[in-house]
């Protein structure tokens, strides 16, 4: 929960959906000074740079630096959540994690593969949206004549190319607007690119937008779909690879919707 991006935001949506329905939630993380923190309390929910003290019925646990808490906490069921195949979201391997969750189908072949996890233990349970917060929302008329098209990611080495491949394409038709925490990433400038401090409230970014990209499948890919806006999907190390998201709304609902996705989880 260090910066407002993806896996943070993951749990921020969990958290609040499982408070919603009135659970008792402890949020664990190593909190910086952003709006994560203070919109969990301004909730009532607890937030804690130690182990929380007292018995719980579930523990929902993501990224290898949280390895020391799988051993530590009091849980009746401990689940990894696994967000992607890299090395800083590895899974946590230990016999106190009662199972698994992959938020795509490659992150749980990616398990399989590489960490020699049963595929029996690992469910795939997709990324979570609260459909209240992104939806469709009134556009602000565009008096220019140009494709706006809104990043919200870190600027670190994973997105280098990614990020290069659109700075180097933005022109005076075809604007970049990124959003993210920088990470001393030196990446090509382009005067029709602009870099901003990743924005809590994206959504009032993306509303605006003619066009979303992202990395993965993130979560902006998701977000920009539940408001009605078209997104492309890059491979990080290609990004000449793409393509458009913007499944079926049905399945798109039944997959992402965080109610469906904290039913899925309640139930393992």
């Amino acid at each position: 929960m260090t910066s407002i991006s993806g896996s943070p935001m993951y749990n921020f949506t969990l958290a609040l959906e499982l408070h919603r329905r009135g659970h008792s939630v402890a949020v664990y993380s190593m909190f910086e000074d952003n709006e994560l923190q203070s919109e969990l309390v301004k909730r009532k929910i607890m937030t804690c740079y130690s182990v929380p003290s007292g018995r719980f019925d579930l523990a929902l646990i993501s990224q290898p630096d949280n390895a020391s808490l799988v051993e530590e906490i009091e849980a009746d069921k401990i689940i990894n959540i696994v967000h992607s195949e890299y090395d800083c979201e590895s899974p946590i391997i230990s016999k106190k994690i009662d199972h698994y969750v992959a938020i795509r189908k490659s992150i749980k072949d990616h398990l399989i593969s590489e960490h020699n996890i049963p595929e029996d233990n690992i469910s795939i349970i997709y990324n979570g949206i609260d459909f209240n917060r992104f939806s469709k929302k009134k556009k602000k008329a565009n008096d220019e004549d140009y494709i706006k098209v809104v990043i919200p990611c870190t600027l670190d080495l994973l997105r280098k190319n990614f990020i290069e491949y659109y700075t180097k394409k933005a022109s005076d038709k075809f604007r970049v607007f990124l959003y993210g925490t920088d990470y001393g990433m030196d990446f090509y400038k382009n005067e029709f690119v602009s870099v901003n401090p990743a924005v809590f409230n994206i959504e009032e970014k993306i509303k605006d937008a003619d066009l979303v990209a992202g990395i993965l499948l993130g979560r902006v890919n998701l977000e920009a779909r539940a408001m009605g806006i078209v997104s492309t999907i890059h491979n990080p190390e290609r990004p000449e690879d793409f393509s458009y998201f913007f499944p079926v709304w049905e399945d798109f609902e039944k997959e992402h919707d965080i109610k469906n996705v904290v039913d899925k989880l309640l139930s393992l």
